[in-house]
């Protein structure tokens, strides 16, 4: 865990942002948050609390379809 925070800091990773201001960031963008949800579990069974965190924006342009290639000419 410690080389994954100092590897994040060499890097120049930025703090993590709340579940809020990811859901505004992504809203201003015009797409929407993918919110992922994590429980623990322990050995025992125990299930912890709900932790929902911020995942990808998606933007609408994801689903665009790509323009169909142009036609060959049929072969002589």
């Amino acid at each position: 865990m410690a080389a994954v925070s100092a590897a994040c800091g060499l890097a120049g990773c930025q703090a993590k942002l709340t579940l809020e201001e990811a859901q505004a960031r992504c809203t201003q963008q015009g797409g929407f948050l993918v919110i992922i949800h994590s429980q623990k579990i322990s050995k025992a069974g125990a299930v912890g609390p709900d932790e929902p965190s911020p995942g990808d924006c998606v933007s609408p342009s994801k689903f665009d379809l790509p323009p169909p290639a142009p036609a060959k000419p049929p072969a002589s």
